[in-house]
């Protein structure tokens, strides 16, 4: 076949065979971009990324190259025990989309993790071969344990894709740490902050330590014994007519354990008290119980008590009563306010050893505690033959209730809410112990001053969980902060053997603090007490021996921001989850208080947990635990979902809510959602293929490209808003419609044609490029902070990229001069007509329709008030998807809008597809003149 190339000065129409086709001078998306990535291309990518140096480099990056002020993020250091786990993955990742939001703004931030190193699970872990090993054997132990499991757990917050000053992070085992924390110490007990008592305390028999409350966990499953006891009256001095009679107090407990430490009964003056006795005649005893609890305290004992007469609560001043189990004892009532009559009788059983309110009864009553519970949870040979070595919890309750004989009025069980050792999983008990604590009465009220300039988000549980810190703040009294263990920061104390006395002043501290930077932390094991003190201390034939407290962990980790963070030591956010309500937030807060009169943060965001599918909490017993190893990874045929779709969970379905959802068909929906976000971007990548940016392309934008930068900017508005107050969910439920409506339905599909069909260099062409352009940064940068890994390889494959990577990429911000109410108006009308059209004509194809369009004139005035470069009508088409427009005004104003559609009598163009050919088999005019080029130079072969 003869081969004729034509030159377009020569001839208008290309002559070409029937079977010629023109496909290949239709400019179709072409990019290497894959459109999915399943499973071990999935994890490839991931792995690839993470490596590579512009993304694994960020940090130092932005460090190097963005300007101050710094936002600082001050990580609360997650626990160095064992594999990561979702709670960790909800944390971190929520962290890294904060930084990386940051980031694209060109903010520099500060965010250097850290690891809670200390503490019993760790020492536990270190015993759980040998319990017999020495402190310094258990030390070294749990120091491997803890750098192996750090170890591990960084290898895993970097794949997920958490940026931090990873080389830096921080350790509370580390020297300098310990050193700070020790400096810290010392401030606090210099001013009184920090003080040694004997006060009730949470202690764990199974763990043999005080607890803290951030330490216990609570069974709301707890069975105790539920016991209604007489103590029999001495003496009612304000009713001397029933001194002559047999008289009881009675009292509700549910820690029979307790009474062999009972030193008083408490009463309440405002309270009215009742007489009152059995039915049966021959029985003369009285008792005594709160009027108000009358009908209840017959309901549960079974017996129909009659009442015999009422006083005030003055009946009970200085009176007495024998003991309960130590007959010869005798023993006062005293008023309290803590006895209510909420439940029980209005008489409360006070064991100053076991339970904070009946230790403040002792102490304003200058009693002396008697504690007769040794640390295992065993009677002391104090307690007497018939308790000692029983254990209280158990044959301890048992043993009393049998003791107390006719004194034991009723028993039964109740099944409440009881604290847990954490750890152990163990009940514990209130005991009165020797220990330091922190005066949080002093710190407490300035606290919660401080709290009202805290922003707390989410926003919508705000001032609930302002209230939440407030009322634990304000409910404690002091804080207990040392612990019986060998795994910890030592208390830098030493005490005379002689007398007791403790020895802690600036000489002795400095002297332990140059021991401990000379030989490392186990220096408090390792050296023997006259290494530990100054010379003076030990060659004057004074005799004393080191303390063997440790620092509660959650002082390890509350005075964090004073080692951690940079001048002036405040952070703009704290990021937990809930939990730390009651630890790290609180235990920060109170030492920066103490220590400064300062808040350590000006903002707190507090996350929720991960639960399974049905609302569950996970457990390995219940085998409902999921990895996030496994989610990136896959395991046994399960789908490998890779970290951004662990991340898009994370910021779309788990932030801001109280119980994170998660589940196969959970995650299978967020793969779903990223994958949309691949499948628009897929498209700008292949239409932005060859596309060079002449700096005019923006001044001949077409009506739906203005309309979509419009779009663009409005979007941008929201994402910037959903981003700075943290609302990460809301971006989803912003971006996946406008994906789906905006661009995909609606502009990609208008400009289809022009993309394909016209010139390659065409003005029309390389307007809708552009625009192409501004919606790839647009949208890559609304999400790049949650799918790092995707806007990295979107990035990679864009024609027009300007660096590595997309991260340290210039800052892009939609221009200011895209905003256009006026033309949204028009546009709005516009397509209120499609959607006319669309409906009238659902079941044609409108492609082969010529459609008319009348308006009222109102409407036909605005759209001729466009005054468009290209003709209204030629863009119209490609909007409204017809063959062809007419646009009239005149319509009654009643009607408002008409769409009247007629079959085209035009012919589909063989390259176009469009019918806009006037002789069949003819190419349109717009397809001629593009082929005309091509001709000319030499892109084409007509045959």
């Amino acid at each position: 076949m003869l081969k004729i190339y034509i030159k377009i000065n020569k001839i208008s129409k290309v002559k070409y065979s029937t079977k010629n086709s023109f496909s290949h001078t239709v400019l179709l998306p072409k990019t290497q971009f894959p459109l999915k990535l399943e499973r071990n291309k999935l994890t490839d990518r991931d792995e690839k990324i993470e490596k590579s140096e512009p993304f694994n480099q960020l940090y130092n990056w932005q460090d190097q190259h963005l300007d101050n002020p710094k936002f600082i993020l001050h990580d609360g250091p997650p626990y160095a025990n064992g594999k990561t786990h979702m709670g960790h993955a909800i944390n971190k990742i929520l962290k890294d989309v904060i930084l990386r939001y940051k980031v694209l703004s060109k903010t520099k931030v500060n965010y250097i993790p850290g690891w809670d190193c200390h503490g019993l699970p760790i020492e536990l872990k270190a015993l759980s071969n040998n319990s017999k090993l020495d402190a310094l054997e258990i030390r070294t132990k749990a120091r491997q344990f803890a750098d192996k499991t750090i170890k591990q757990q960084k290898q895993s917050f970097i794949s997920w894709g958490v940026m931090g000053d990873w080389n830096n992070h921080y350790e509370t085992k580390n020297v300098n740490y310990v050193k700070n924390q020790l400096n810290q110490f010392y401030k606090l007990y210099e001013n009184n902050f920090i003080y040694r008592a004997i006060k009730p305390i949470y202690w764990s028999p199974s763990s043999r330590t005080a607890l803290a409350e951030a330490e216990l966990e609570y069974n709301e499953k707890h069975v105790s014994p539920s016991a209604y006891v007489r103590f029999e009256i001495n003496n009612i001095p304000k009713v001397p007519n029933l001194n002559d009679k047999r008289v009881y107090a009675v009292i509700w407990t549910t820690t029979p354990w307790t009474l062999p430490s009972n030193q008083a009964i408490c009463y309440n003056n405002s309270l009215s008290y009742c007489l009152i006795k059995k039915p049966d005649p021959d029985d003369k005893d009285l008792y005594i119980i709160a009027t108000e609890l009358f009908e209840s305290f017959s309901k549960e004992t079974n017996c129909e008590y009659e009442l015999l007469g009422v006083h005030s609560g003055e009946m009970l001043h200085e009176a007495s009563y024998f003991h309960p189990i130590y007959k010869e004892k005798v023993c006062n009532f005293l008023h309290s306010d803590h006895a209510t009559s909420a439940k029980g009788t209005g008489l409360v059983h006070t064991a100053p050893a076991h339970g904070p309110e009946d230790f403040l009864v002792a102490h304003r009553n200058n009693m002396t505690i008697i504690d007769l519970v040794n640390d295992e949870g065993h009677y002391s040979t104090e307690a007497g033959e018939h308790f000692v070595n029983k254990f209280v919890l158990t044959e301890g309750n048992d043993i009393v209730l049998n003791f107390l004989g006719d004194n034991l009025l009723h028993k039964s069980t109740i099944e409440h809410s009881y604290p847990y050792d954490w750890r152990t999983k163990k009940p514990v008990i209130i005991k009165a112990s020797k220990q330091w604590f922190l005066d949080t009465e002093r710190v407490k009220h300035r606290a919660t001053e401080l709290l009202s300039d805290v922003k707390i988000i989410p926003e919508h549980k705000s001032e609930m969980y302002r209230k939440v810190l407030i009322n634990q703040i304000q409910k404690r009294s002091y804080w207990c902060i040392s612990r019986q263990r060998k795994w910890g920061v030592p208390i830098p104390v030493f005490y005379d053997k002689n007398s007791g006395e403790v020895l802690l002043n600036q000489n002795t501290f400095n002297h332990i603090t140059d021991q401990l930077s000379r030989h490392g932390t186990d220096f408090w094991w390792t050296l023997p007490t006259s290494d530990l003190l100054p010379k003076e201390y030990t060659e004057n034939g004074l005799d004393y021996e080191k303390g063997q407290d440790i620092l509660d962990i959650w002082f390890d980790s509350g005075i964090s921001w004073s080692s951690v963070l940079e001048e002036p030591q405040i952070a703009d956010l704290y990021l937990e989850g809930v939990d730390q309500f009651t630890g790290w937030f609180q235990a920060s807060l109170l030492t920066s208080v103490a220590l400064r009169d300062k808040a350590p943060y000006k903002a707190i965001f507090v996350h929720g947990f991960a639960v399974d599918k049905n609302g569950v909490k996970m457990s390995k017993s219940l085998g409902n635990v999921v990895d996030p190893e496994e989610v990136i990874r896959g395991k046994k045929g399960n789908n490998a979902y890779g970290v951004d779709t662990l991340r898009w969970w994370v910021a779309c379905h788990a932030n801001q809510v109280s119980l994170a959802s998660i589940s196969d068909n959970i995650l299978t929906r967020s793969k779903d959602e990223v994958q949309k976000i691949r499948n628009t971007m897929r498209f700008c990548l292949g239409g932005l293929n060859g596309y060079e940016y002449d700096g005019t392309d923006e001044e001949n934008l077409l009506l739906i490209d203005r309309y979509m930068l419009h779009l663009l900017s409005e979007y941008s508005e929201e994402i910037k808003e959903h981003v700075e107050s943290y609302n990460f969910h809301r971006i989803n439920t912003s971006l996946l419609p406008f994906l789906t409506n905006q661009i995909s339905a609606l502009y990609f599909t208008a400009i289809k044609d022009r993309l394909y069909c016209d010139p390659e260099k065409g003005s029309a062409r390389k307007s809708a490029q552009y625009t192409l352009l501004q919606i790839f940064h647009t949208i890559t940068r609304s999400v790049a902070g949650i799918v790092p890994y995707l806007a990295e390889e979107l990035y990679a494959h864009l024609p027009q990229k300007s660096s590595e990577s997309y991260f340290t990429s210039p800052k892009y911000e939609p221009s200011e001069s895209w905003k256009n109410p006026e033309l949204e108006e028009a546009m709005n009308l516009i397509l209120d007509i499609r959607t006319e059209i669309n409906k009238t004509y659902s079941n044609a194809n409108t492609l082969h329709l010529d459609v008319l369009v009348e308006l009222e004139d109102k409407k036909y005035q605005t759209l001729t008030n466009l005054n468009e470069k290209v003709k209204l009508e030629e863009q119209l088409k490609d909007i409204f998807q017809v063959s062809h427009v007419t646009i009239q005004g005149g319509l009654d104003d009643q009607v408002g809008l008409k769409v009247t559609g007629y079959q085209s009598k035009l012919h589909s163009c063989p390259r176009c597809r469009l019918l806009q050919s006037s002789i069949e088999n003819d190419l349109c005019g717009r397809c001629q003149f593009v082929l005309n080029e091509l001709i000319v130079n030499k892109k084409f072969v007509a045959s």
